[in-house]
């Protein structure tokens, strides 16, 4: 009985030696904190490109 556990711990032991493969020292990631919310509004600016009205009065497009 003795030498069924004792076999048993030892493979057991092996087991969790060889873990699941992965190589390199096992560690948390540093997960970057979340950037602050900003405290005041986008500034509102041009466009770009510049948002030219579509007219019929433009000969080019008119045909």
């Amino acid at each position: 009985m003795i030498a069924i556990l004792n076999r048993a711990l030892c493979l057991s032991f092996l087991i969790s030696l060889v873990g699941c493969g992965v190589r390199g020292p096992l560690f948390l990631p540093n997960v970057p904190s979340a950037p602050p919310a900003p405290t005041e509004p986008e500034p509102k600016g041009k466009l770009y490109p510049p948002q030219t009205p579509a007219s019929p009065s433009n000969p080019s497009t008119a045909k």
